[in-house]
């Protein structure tokens, strides 16, 4: 029925509450907005453990709920203490500083006055001495509140990998009935997220272990201190795009060699150079070949929107994200372009 404009009512009103539910979904979303992070974790988790889950709960014959609480416990050993420890180490180098300043100015004052003998280049003045003091005692309890943030988004997003993978065959119906492909396209697409999220979600991290550990041989060999700490560390910041590991062993050779070790200093740059970049591109080629052949730019760009978006998750997050969208953009092009 029209009305005397020729608009169909039906249509109308059809329409007027498609809009309604969107804006109302947005605003949903816009207040549930914190726990994005968690939810995306979930959701990553949720596909990397669905096969596991399933040969649990159909082939051992375990209860839903037992299978579920076992992969949460399984993931938690194998994913999540490597990022406590993390935190631990950074906090445990941080305290060190703060409660005892001394040492570390006794480094720095040598460091400056060797470095400026080879090179007459000073490195460090006053100035910049002053401010790392405050900035390490400032550190201690903005750590100890990230911590606590850290915490809570953990507990939240295995609160919802619990559901994710309890109602999974629920969940994948209910996205098979919104989703506007035939079923041989969802299967594709299913396909092809589940390798985006394993080249993200594993073969970023296992990339950054491997640079870690040959970057931690490094230091050891040529008489860094700590070089365990500065390996994970150097593991962790081999994850963001362009500058990498060089951020720690370019430092680490030249405070090798302003410490009155020039030909050690000399050997931990001509290694960095040699083994630690090039152990990245060759580990890069091999692991992330076996999942998807994720292109560099993705990586780079879904690493600066990541980082900016959700923080330090945003190295996993963002490059998924991206890569879902091209997916997304791929499958679309090939159920209707074609019929356009």
């Amino acid at each position: 029925m029209e009305n005397s404009f020729g608009i169909d009512k039906q249509q109308f009103k059809r329409a007027l509450a498609l809009i309604a539910l969107n804006a109302f979904g947005i605003f949903i979303i816009y207040l549930l907005r914190a726990f994005i992070t968690p939810f995306l974790g979930a959701l990553i988790f949720s596909v990397m453990f669905t096969p596991f889950m399933d040969k649990l709960a159909y082939q051992r014959k375990w209860s839903e709920t037992g299978a579920a609480i076992c992969i949460i416990v399984l993931s938690f050993f194998i994913i999540l203490i490597p990022i406590l420890t993390l935190s631990y180490l950074l906090y445990d180098k941080v305290s060190d500083v703060a409660n005892d300043p001394a040492s570390l100015l006794g480094i720095i004052h040598l460091a400056d006055e060797r470095f400026f003998a080879l090179f007459g280049v000073e490195l460090f003045n006053d100035q910049f001495i002053s401010n790392l003091k405050q900035l390490a005692g400032d550190l201690i309890p903005s750590f100890l509140n990230e911590l606590v943030w850290i915490l809570g988004n953990i507990a939240m997003m295995y609160f919802m990998l619990f559901f994710l993978l309890v109602q999974r065959e629920a969940i994948k119906k209910e996205i098979n009935n919104y989703l506007p492909f035939d079923m041989n396209n969802i299967g594709v697409l299913a396909q092809e997220l589940k390798s985006m999220t394993l080249s993200n979600a594993i073969g970023v991290p296992l990339i950054g272990v491997i640079q870690g550990t040959a970057a931690g041989i490094g230091y050891w060999l040529f008489g860094l201190p700590d070089p365990f700490f500065w390996g994970v560390i150097t593991a962790f910041v081999s994850l963001l795009p362009i500058v990498g590991s060089t951020l720690i062993w370019l430092p680490a050779a030249l405070f090798i060699m302003a410490t009155g070790n020039l030909w050690m200093g000399i050997g931990m740059l001509v290694y960095g150079v040699i083994v630690v970049i090039n152990i990245d591109n060759v580990a890069r080629f091999i692991i992330q070949k076996q999942f998807a052949d994720v292109h560099p730019l993705i990586t780079v760009f879904g690493v600066l929107i990541g980082l900016d978006l959700f923080g330090l998750p945003g190295l996993i997050f963002g490059p998924l994200m991206l890569s879902y969208f091209i997916i997304f953009i791929k499958m679309y092009r090939k159920v209707y372009a074609s019929t356009a």
